[in-house]
């Protein structure tokens, strides 16, 4: 009989304008650490993308805490469980899109383009 998964995968992002990603970075990363949580923050000026990983009931307070943030607070996780620890270490990266379009004049954040 096989031991219940003890580790909580989640991954989020959300599109939300974000003029101090450079600020974010560290005071995320360090309250990362603290938690015991390992994976990866990408943060860009367009919003934040996340896939993190640790025990159950840290990992959802980090959420809670990082939604008090207003431009945060609509974020919302999907979440799988693993037996193992699928990530090594915690990153938290800068970037120029949370999701890589190549295409800078996106603005996901400003609404859908109109209907053809």
């Amino acid at each position: 009989m096989s031991a219940a998964p003890a580790v909580l995968n989640v991954s989020a992002y959300l599109f939300t304008p974000l003029t101090d990603a450079a600020q974010l970075r560290g005071p995320l990363r360090e309250r990362a650490v603290v938690a015991g949580l390992t994976g990866t923050i990408i943060l860009a000026e367009e919003g934040i993308n996340l896939f993190l990983a640790g025990a159950a009931e840290p990992l959802r307070a980090y959420l809670d805490e990082l939604r008090t943030d207003p431009r945060f607070a609509a974020l919302r996780a999907t979440e799988s469980w693993s037996s193992a620890q699928p990530f090594r270490k915690m990153l938290v990266k800068l970037k120029r899109e949370i999701i890589r379009m190549d295409r800078p004049t996106i603005r996901p954040a400003q609404g859908r383009a109109p209907a053809v």
